[in-house]
């Protein structure tokens, strides 16, 4: 039996993953279970699971749920006493999946345990990728990437010698406002621009999806987890999110991993360590059965500055990733808040981003001190 520790129970990515762990009860205990604020679903998932612990990060919420608990899970209190049972006593699974970069710290305990991590929140890898890297590495912590794109380049670079490799492609779905100019999109709401056409996600990276920001940190993500020049990494937009990477070769041949979109693929593999049957039945092509349209186009020309953006933190790291990441967040929030129009994301980005001091990240202290600074400065204006 392994134990499991899940970092965002609550939210799409840790749902699909109950939803797996509940056909396979029998493999596993349940250690600590994180959260933020949604009550009825913590105490539906604690009554169903029975977790050693679970932690809300709302305090309301936390309180909330402390009243209504009728089983064994104990509540922890702070954050400090997450960080100190994950220390004393380590999980065989981590499944990171915690919205931003909040909460990293038990992302980086999860890197030092020497076990297996399930890596769904990218914006860790963004802010502090090649330490997180470096860290497990030197622990021996298998990181196993959640995002399709990446779960399926792994697949594809387990079998290919990059020296073989003359450019890779990540995917795009182009979100709910495929085909639509930046001018066109600038003054759309939030009702619209949470309106995936493919993928039921979070309110964050779904309207990270609409910006294509989201494409941009799986750019920086890739760069990391697999040690990518970035000058080989680009993004297409495939609308149908069938193909989800593309490896093209130096001799023009090109292998592309293709399923339906779903994350319950490289879910199932994480958590299972195994290709899942039950999952090719139910998500794989059939390329005989189906009428499969595939369309591919290239990324918008009036976004370019946002890989141009990604592809400075990649090269040059640093806090840039943390500028980046915390200048959407900021702006993502304000929208999301009715403050700002979906247009003024971009236009605080490329602002701030250019204009912010640039320097070393050696820390996680460090990171955090930096992360407030920047707050403190978007706050300003």
């Amino acid at each position: 039996m392994k134990s499991i520790s899940i970092f965002g129970c609550t939210g799409s990515i840790g749902t699909q993953a109950l939803e797996i762990l509940r056909q396979n009860k029998e493999q596993f205990s349940f250690d600590v279970f994180v959260c933020n604020s949604n009550t009825d679903k913590a105490l539906e998932i604690v009554n169903e699971f029975n977790p050693e612990h679970i932690f809300m990060s709302d305090v309301a919420a936390s309180n909330k749920l402390k009243e209504s608990l009728s089983s064994g899970t104990n509540v922890l209190e702070n954050i400090s006493d997450v960080i100190g049972h994950l220390k004393a006593r380590h999980s065989d699974i981590y499944l990171s999946a915690i919205s931003s970069f909040d909460c990293i710290e038990l992302t980086i305990l999860a890197a030092e345990s020497g076990n297996k991590l399930l890596l769904a929140n990218k914006e860790s890898l963004v802010v502090y990728g090649e330490h997180l890297v470096n860290i497990s590495n030197r622990s021996g912590t298998k990181i196993v990437p959640i995002d399709s794109e990446h779960y399926s380049l792994m697949n594809s670079l387990n079998n290919i010698e990059k020296n073989d490799i003359d450019r890779i492609f990540i995917t795009a779905s182009g979100g709910p406002f495929i085909g639509q100019p930046l001018n066109e999109i600038a003054n759309k709401e939030p009702k619209e621009a949470l309106d995936h056409p493919n993928w039921s996600m979070g309110d964050k990276i779904t309207i990270d999806s609409a910006t294509l920001v989201n494409k941009c940190f799986e750019l920086i993500e890739a760069k990391y987890l697999f040690d990518l020049d970035p000058g080989k990494l680009k993004v297409l937009i495939q609308p149908q999110s069938i193909i989800h990477s593309m490896v093209e070769l130096k001799d023009g041949s090109v292998e592309a991993q293709m399923s339906l979109p779903s994350m319950i693929i490289p879910l199932s593999f994480g958590l299972l360590g195994e290709y899942s049957a039950k999952a090719k039945n139910n998500f794989s092509l059939d390329m005989f059965k189906e009428d499969i349209k595939l369309t591919i186009s290239d990324f918008p020309k009036d976004r370019d500055k946002l890989i141009e953006i990604s592809k400075d933190v990649m090269r040059n790291g640093g806090n840039r990733g943390l500028i980046f990441a915390s200048i959407n967040d900021f702006a993502v929030k304000k929208y999301l808040q009715g403050e700002i129009k979906f247009g003024e994301i971009y236009n605080l980005i490329f602002k701030h981003y250019s204009e912010m001091e640039k320097k070393e990240i050696l820390s996680l202290e460090d990171l955090k001190h930096n992360q407030s600074e920047i707050l403190e400065y978007l706050e300003s204006f």
